[in-house]
């Protein structure tokens, strides 16, 4: 009984030789002698008890078997060396530049505290972070990863690792509730001030509220100051200029010091879900799967109730 190494290897001359077209080619291909090609071919037809190849003094051709056998083979043999890919690089070691990218405010609140301790995990890495608001396209830019939301129809044909979402807050300063009253109900809203926040042509104006027993609430806002930049609307929210509807990860700082006061704890609004979006197998690239196993460890993955 032969060894399974050598039968891989027979298989495998086998396929060199289907794609060469001869046994010189076939040989050369591999670095071998004909002579062991040959060999081979016989070894592998005494073992499947079958003819695979017709030979004659210039030419070969597949018997209808052989073709069966060849494109299954082949099918094996490239699974096999992927398999075997995977494996190395999965051990490797991550170097290289890794491309990332992400909206402005959430790279300078999610991104930019957690890198520096990336990159002295990792050495030999070098990382580009673009921050920006406009939608790049990972595989024409040339970015790895894309720390975002999803937009229907834009991320087709991408691997995405879903992460923990974000969690929209009210709040306001000290200043405006002392001068203003504080909300106990989202239908008191209406008789306050709110700063909004516009993402592109999307007014995020419409709040939605939820209680686990009075049920759910909508509130239209209106706004005399309407800002692209959340910085900016927080910082006119801690001048007290009025109400705003932003991320908790924004204002955890302002919160803890007690410059800024979440409102309506009470009334959940809906998570914003969000992903990190790739485009290759992560098992073929160490630094992709070292920097999405990162986000994992930090930040965690989105959870469903």
């Amino acid at each position: 009984m032969s060894r399974h190494g050598d039968k891989f290897q027979r298989m495998r001359i086998f396929v060199t030789l289907v794609k060469a077209g001869s046994f010189a080619k076939a040989a050369e291909r591999l670095q071998i002698k004909s002579p062991t090609v040959s060999k081979a071919i016989q070894l592998l037809e005494k073992e499947l008890h079958t003819q695979l190849v017709v030979r004659s003094t210039r030419t070969m051709s597949l018997t209808e078997t052989g073709q069966k056998y060849y494109e299954k083979a082949d099918f094996i043999l490239n699974e096999l060396d992927e398999l075997e890919n995977d494996t190395k690089q999965a051990q490797g070691t991550p170097k290289g530049k890794l491309m990332v990218t992400s909206p402005v405010s959430l790279g300078q609140h999610l991104l930019a505290p957690l890198m520096p301790k990336f990159m002295k995990r990792y050495p030999e890495l070098e990382v580009e972070i673009d921050l920006s608001n406009h939608w790049r396209d990972l595989k024409r830019d040339g970015y790895d990863v894309a720390i975002r939301s999803k937009k229907p129809g834009a991320d087709l044909g991408l691997y995405c690792l879903p992460i923990k979402p974000l969690l929209p807050i009210l709040v306001a300063s000290p200043d405006y509730l002392a001068e203003h009253g504080t909300p106990a109900h989202p239908n008191e809203l209406k008789a306050h001030i709110a700063i909004l926040h516009k993402g592109g042509d999307r007014l995020f104006n419409q709040w939605k509220f939820f209680h686990s027993k009075k049920g759910e609430f909508a509130f239209e806002a209106s706004s005399r100051y309407i800002s692209n930049h959340i910085p900016v609307s927080i910082e006119a929210a801690l001048q007290g200029l009025g109400i705003l509807n932003t991320y908790s990860i924004y204002v955890e700082e302002a919160l803890k010091e007690g410059r800024l006061i979440q409102l309506l704890p009470n009334y959940r609004q809906p998570d914003i879900d969000r992903f990190a979006f790739y485009h290759q197998k992560r098992a073929l690239s160490p630094k992709l799967d070292a920097f999405l196993s990162f986000l994992e460890d930090e930040i965690g993955l989105e959870i469903k109730q």
